[in-house]
């Protein structure tokens, strides 16, 4: 007997029929799904791959430009555009093989050759990780065509509209405004730039260096749809604006400035021409090099400084070439980016006696009413050496200011005689030399005496930083026992390795042979070529016009700057106020006794630059120099200031030609002409004195 709930039995027809359902069943669906997979992704594949692409955003940075630099009256030197820059970033290229084809691409549609792209691509000066310009204004469709196939066809390539740097009055006081280029690794090392970034442009050099920290700008940021392959499609907003940085307003005047470049290139051309008397040269003065300086001596403000040979800070706008920057550093091509008024020193020569006069009219060795000898030669020391004046005639007695009127060399050699005699003798100096030899022994620095010279000097601020705010400045080199020890000590073994390989019975073995044993040794003669602006007394332009400042204010030097005020969108947000540097240790009436000299250097028919100056409409106290600097031809000078003011305003000009002769012959002409370029710019803003504009204009001696 069955149970009621028993199952009828299954026949296998049945069970067979029913897998071939389910089997049929499970194909079709799968057939549906290929189906729709194929139809998504082959019919309207790309239409849903837009719709993807169009939902997707990037945030991109927006470059801020640079504040502007303006001259002292609000002229622009310096400013910026905006261009379209093409640019690569080396880690985003890809394998050498796709790096390789980007170059060739990128060189054909920007009218390159490979070797230029490749140049510009591994510029050591860019860290790895920056974006490296290749092309700047570029057109606009080819910027279009690299924003369509940047994924495509040119992996790692930025083509992008930013900030550069534009000069409306071209290369005009490059050394002063300087240059900017990308940060390098090293620099994102440094504490100061611990904020910035790879690609980041900063000033590398002058003004742009000095006020980095408020010419830079904050940079903002714009949001951009991108397809999948990263190309931009379009800007959607800008999220952050950009914010300019604040503008510098320099002390430099324009019009001045242009004045004063323009004299001293046409002044060094004319030094070229110049015959060369002692027949140097091919002839003619090799004036490779000059600087010149104007500075007010009451503020210290910079009016103008030039540097010569110049460069264009045009040519680092976008990064620049290795030719131009092998260029620019070619000892053939006198290394242009150098400020020869503040990074350059050289032996002043007779542009110092104001401080050797100064030295003796302080210390006692000389008075208003003492008159010195000024013959042709002067002999001194056990060995009979015999110093020369330049000029070869016997020029009777002389009190310090005619001295400074004729630039009488042997004046100063008796005064030098009379401090150096007075140093030895002193109680410091007796035995001096006994106690060197004895330091030398025991490695310490012998007790040296009260030097007098060089304590004068230093009273000047020959031996330290003029603290203007500009990078490179160069300190002088104030001479001494001192001094001279310490730079034995580490010129003892060159020396003596000098002494050792010269020809036996050469003049340079006994003359290394020397410097290795007595090399430290203070002589007499040092003192007299120190007094005179020589030996190894080194001095700047700008330091020399600190010199004459000082005379002119009377014991006053102020600290020289060449920017007066930072100014934001809203107005001044930093003004700097002339500050003091140091008081010279001269007494008010000896500087104005020295300042009688300068003027009759100027004024008096047997002055040094009365040929120069003698129908000049104004009073200039100035002082000539020539500066023996051998196997070189001699370095002109001329330093001087106006004694009253011209339409409120005094000047101090500094002209130095490098190899340009003596100073009353080159360096003075083109002093002559900075002046009457100077006053006529100020007078021209006075109607009234017309009439002595006219004469200046028609007076001035350019040669």
């Amino acid at each position: 007997m069955q149970p009621t709930n028993a199952r009828p039995p299954v026949s296998r027809e049945s069970t067979a029929l029913r897998l071939t359902f389910l089997s049929a069943l499970v194909v079709s669906m799968f057939v549906l799904l290929v189906a729709r997979l194929w139809f998504l992704q082959v019919m309207t594949g790309e239409r849903y791959v837009a719709r993807a692409d169009s939902q997707s955003f990037r945030t991109v940075q927006v470059d801020a430009p640079r504040g502007d630099i303006l001259d002292r009256n609000g002229v622009p030197i310096v400013d910026n555009r905006y261009a379209q820059v093409v640019s690569v970033r080396p880690d985003r290229m890809g394998d050498d093989e796709t790096k390789a084809r980007t170059i060739a691409r990128l060189a054909h549609i920007l009218s390159m050759t490979e070797e230029q792209v490749i140049e510009r691509i591994e510029d050591p000066r860019v860290g790895p990780f920056a974006n490296r310009p290749i092309a700047i204004d570029v057109p606009t469709d080819v910027i279009l065509y690299i924003h369509q196939n940047s994924a495509s066809r040119f992996p790692g390539v930025i083509a992008e509209r930013i900030p550069l740097r534009e000069y409306p009055r071209g290369p005009l006081a490059a050394h002063v405004v300087g240059y900017t280029g990308q940060i390098s690794a090293e620099e994102l090392e440094q504490p100061e730039y611990a904020d910035y970034d790879s690609g980041d442009i900063i000033g590398w050099a002058g003004v742009e260096k000095t006020y980095e920290s408020w010419l830079r700008g904050t940079d903002g940021e714009r949001q951009v749809r991108v397809n999948a392959r990263g190309e931009i499609l379009e800007e959607v907003a800008e999220e952050a604006q950009a914010i300019p940085g604040n503008s510098v307003q320099l002390t430099i005047d324009a019009e001045a400035q242009a004045a004063v470049e323009v004299a001293l290139q046409e002044g060094i051309e004319l030094a070229r021409r110049t015959r060369d008397a002692e027949g140097r040269a091919d002839g003619t003065f090799e004036a490779p090099a000059g600087a010149a300086v104007v500075l007010e001596p009451e503020t210290g403000e910079v009016v103008a400084m030039a540097s010569y040979p110049t460069y264009d800070p045009e040519s680092f706008v976008g990064g620049i070439s290795e030719a131009e920057w092998n260029r620019l550093q070619d000892d053939e091509n006198h290394f242009p980016l150098i400020n020869r008024a503040i990074s350059a020193s050289y032996p002043p020569g007779s542009v110092y006696k104001p401080i050797s006069a100064a030295a003796a009219l302080t210390y006692g060795f000389a008075a208003h009413d003492t008159y010195i000898g000024c013959p042709a030669e002067y002999a001194f020391g056990d060995a009979g050496n015999v110093y020369r004046n330049w000029n070869t005639v016997d020029e009777g007695s002389l009190n310090l200011a005619e001295s400074l009127m004729r630039s009488c060399d042997t004046v100063y050699y008796a005064l030098a005689r009379r401090m150096f005699t007075e140093e030895v003798q002193s109680p410091e100096g007796q035995g001096y030399n006994e106690r060197a030899f004895e330091a030398i022994a025991s490695g310490a620095e012998p007790e040296i005496p009260f030097e007098y010279l060089s304590e004068m000097s230093r009273g000047w601020g020959l031996d330290q930083l003029t603290g203007i705010d500009l990078p490179g400045e160069r300190d002088g080199v104030v001479p001494g026992r001192e001094w001279r020890f310490d730079y034995w000590v580490n010129a003892r073994d060159n020396y003596c390795y000098q002494a050792e390989t010269a020809a036996q019975g050469s003049y340079a073995r006994e003359l290394y042979s020397e410097l290795c044993n007595e090399g430290f040794l203070w002589r007499g003669g040092d003192a007299v070529n120190m007094s005179i602006g020589q030996g190894d007394l080194q001095t700047t332009p700008l330091q020399v016009a600190n010199t004459f400042a000082a005379i002119a204010n009377r014991g006053v030097i102020m600290t020289p700057h060449v920017v007066r005020a930072i100014i934001g969108p809203n107005g001044p947000v930093e003004q700097f106020e002339p500050e003091p540097l140091l008081t010279v240790p001269v007494a008010a009436d000896d500087l104005a006794f020295i300042e009688q000299g300068l003027v009759m250097v100027t004024a008096d028919e047997d002055g040094t630059a009365y040929k120069v100056f003698s129908d000049f409409p104004f009073e200039i106290a100035g002082k000539t120099g020539t500066a023996e600097q051998k196997p070189k031809q001699p370095f002109a000078w001329f330093a001087a200031y106006n004694t009253e003011e011209v339409a409120g305003e005094r000047y101090v000009v500094v002209v130095m030609v490098e190899e340009g002769g003596g100073g009353s012959l080159i360096a003075a002409p083109i002093a002559e002409r900075i002046f009457g370029d100077l006053f006529n710019i100020l007078l021209r803003e006075s109607p009234e004195e017309d009439a002595i504009v006219v004469e200046l204009e028609a007076g001035e001696v350019t040669d």
